[in-house]
This record gives structure tokens, sequence and C-alpha cells, in this order.
């Protein structure tokens, strides 16, 4: 240490670890160096002084909106009423492709489930309607454009 210059944090702090790995709890200690018995560790004990990593957060995605009904049958797909929002994953533009994603939500966490009739009818989001088949992933698996 030079002359005249002060450590202002001279201790360390140490935690002792029991045979299985874990703190052993109350053990924590403020010292120069660590304690020769025992199974010691230092952490950290000054937080507030200590250069941390800091991450950056993105915006949410936000897909755009369309709408959906479900179908029995192919023929009965397009003459639906549309009756349910859903967002659309849509990798070629505004119309639908094969392969695009439907979601629940606009932030594209929660896939639409085309588990339940064959077929739906979806509105692009170029006001175009479309007769596609959805995967339970919410992957569209065949689309053609309504009459």
């Amino acid at each position: 240490m030079k002359m005249g210059s002060i450590d202002k944090r001279p201790l360390k702090a140490f935690v002792r670890f029991d045979g299985s790995g874990r703190v052993v709890a109350g053990s924590l200690v403020l010292r120069r160096k660590k304690p020769k018995v025992g199974n010691w560790q230092e952490i950290v004990a000054y937080e507030c002084c200590n250069p941390t990593t800091t991450s950056t957060t993105t915006a949410a995605i936000s897909f755009p909106a369309g709408q959906i009904s479900e179908a029995s049958d192919a023929a009965d797909a397009c003459a639906l009423t549309l009756d349910t929002v859903v967002y659309l994953d849509l990798a070629s533009g505004p119309a639908i492709a094969v392969g695009d994603i439907i979601f629940n939500d606009a932030a594209g966490t929660n896939p639409y489930d085309g588990s339940g009739p064959a077929y739906q009818r979806v509105e692009s989001t170029d006001g175009q309607d479309w007769n596609v088949q959805v995967g339970v992933d919410g992957q569209i698996d065949s689309a053609t454009l309504c009459a």
C-alpha cells in the first residue's frame, strides 16, 4: 500500500461450505485472509462498488394482427365469418405462405393451435382471405387464396 493511501475495503468476505457443497448458514465472516480450517470461499462483499456486467434489452416483437375462423372442410372455410384475432409472423410480406406462423399473442410467444377443425379462414395484413391448414405449432402447412 502506498504511503498516504487508505484502502477503503480492507476486509474480504468469506463463507463456509459443508460437505454437500451448501453454504453453512451464519458462516459469513469479514477478514483480511481466508480462514485456514474448513472449506471457505471468498464472495463479493461490496456489491455497490464492484464492476458489473450490464445487458441491454430490445423492444418486444409485435406481430401484425389478422383474424381467423375454423371450419371442418375446405369448402366452408372461405365462407366463414372471421371471429378471432390472431397475430401473423409473415416471412414473405403481407401475403400468407406455407411456413408462416400464427400466434395467439402479439409478442409471438403462444402459437395458435391448429389441431381443431382441419381448415381455417385467415385474413392477412393486406386484407386478403386465405384458406389454410395450421399445425399444432402454429405453422401454416398449406395456404390457398379464397376466391
